[in-house]
């Protein structure tokens, strides 16, 4: 079968791979849809730190089961799904707890142990699978994954009010951020972002305004503040931005270690929140969203793609940055 390998030399392309087998317990589904997402282009360029070429990345999929392995009862060929790329452990304190996804033991879809889904086909446990409700197009399937990672870093504010909000980065999350805000309740939703390109799709998703990188934010004005983007300066705009006995949300992922002014969450019983991938129940709710805003994936997916296609663009992508690229879907 096609598939798209990452080289250390930073290039992707298709190759001619095996088709996977199903073993005990999993399935085989066939992928109709693969996003791309920042973490694919870091371990392109080296930079992350475990997803390490070569591999075949991705994890953003969804598509039809192809065939099942021995041991697989609740699943049945033909079904359509979307994929929960995670492999816990299964038996550790927080497996048997229900945060799976911060099992120390996990392993991620799309490493080099567990070939990932830019390809046509690939194999996956039974117990990833949440089942795909038919409103949602095949090659839309794949948003599940980054729609989850938002609604499950909104989660992360608990019973704290969201009734204004701020979003630090207009990227594919931080776009999603203000929708899932919007479902939750947030009354005014507004994101800096500096490409004036994506500002018109947040507004649509919620953003009631966007503003450029260092505008005039009101100080202490929003009860949570989620830095969407991995630009370690934005910690202190939160720092500045977010209420008293509000809540700062850390998405995205800093490469260094960063300084944080404790003093300042101290005096004013401010809440720094981590989050970390989802849970089957944000996969739940994700697809819900999906249902009931269908045009979010054509207003989100600036652009969907073959592998061959998709290969020379994650290359470029990689070198180079997004550009003006929101979100890159591939159908292989």
């Amino acid at each position: 079968m096609r598939a798209i390998r990452f080289e250390t030399s930073g290039r992707a392309h298709v190759v001619d791979v095996d088709v996977p087998r199903p073993g005990p317990g999993e399935v085989v589904v066939r992928v109709t849809s693969t996003g791309v997402c920042g973490s694919d282009l870091a371990a392109l360029r080296g930079r992350h730190p475990f997803r390490i070429p070569p591999l075949i990345s991705g994890h953003e999929a969804g598509g039809v089961v192809d065939s099942i392995g021995e041991g697989v009862v609740g699943t049945s060929v033909g079904e359509r799904v979307v994929i929960d790329p995670q492999r816990p452990c299964g038996s550790c304190d927080l497996c048997d707890s229900g945060r799976y996804h911060l099992c120390p033991r996990k392993v991620m879809l799309g490493v080099a142990e567990w070939d990932g889904s830019f390809a046509e086909l690939v194999a996956v446990p039974e117990h990833t699978l949440v089942p795909a409700p038919d409103e949602v197009r095949d090659e839309h399937l794949a948003l599940a994954e980054p729609v989850a990672v938002a609604v499950h870093a909104v989660r992360q504010l608990g019973e704290r009010s969201a009734r204004r909000a701020l979003v630090l980065g207009g990227g594919t999350i931080g776009a999603l951020l203000c929708l899932v805000l919007r479902d939750r309740g947030s009354e005014r939703v507004e994101v800096v972002e500096p490409r004036e390109h994506v500002h018109p799709l947040l507004r649509h998703l919620g953003a009631e305004q966007v503003h450029a990188p260092g505008a005039d934010l009101e100080p202490g004005g929003y009860e949570a503040v989620l830095v969407a983007a991995g630009v370690p300066d934005l910690l202190d705009v939160a720092m500045d931005a977010v209420a008293p006995g509000g809540a700062v949300v850390q998405v995205a992922v800093f490469d260094a270690p960063v300084p944080v002014a404790v003093g300042r969450l101290q005096v004013r019983e401010v809440a720094l929140l981590g989050t970390a991938m989802y849970t089957r129940a944000d996969f739940e709710v994700a697809l819900r969203l999906l249902r009931e805003h269908p045009d979010l994936g054509d207003r989100l997916v600036t652009r969907t793609t073959g592998l061959e296609e998709g290969a020379d663009l994650v290359t470029e992508m990689g070198r180079s940055g997004p550009g003006e690229l929101v979100k890159l879907v591939m159908v292989p």
